[in-house]
């Protein structure tokens, strides 16, 4: 079943989720593209910081990429972020 991951950074800018943004899309070009299993990123804002947003095919196919990519790359960037909440996706439409 497909998941939604989202991981609020707290008191970060716009300027803060761009360098964070690059920091990741060197690291996927670095492993030989997206994840398996990743089907949609969008980071959008929230409160004084920003939202993570990610859809992925399972928990499984995200849980390592999440747990050695991402909090490696927002530890590198000085970002504090929540723990991040999990929920299954019940439709996902695509054009």
């Amino acid at each position: 079943m497909a998941i939604v991951v989202e991981t609020l950074v707290l008191q970060a800018s716009k300027a803060d989720a761009d360098r964070f943004d690059d920091s990741m899309r060197a690291a996927m070009m670095q492993l030989g593209g997206p994840p398996a299993g990743l089907m949609v990123h969008i980071t959008r804002p929230s409160g004084d910081g920003f939202l993570l947003c990610n859809v992925w095919r399972a928990e499984a196919e995200m849980r390592p990429f999440y747990d050695d990519v991402i909090r490696s790359k927002l530890a590198q960037a000085g970002l504090h972020a929540e723990e991040p909440q999990v929920w299954p996706v019940w439709v996902l439409a695509r054009p």
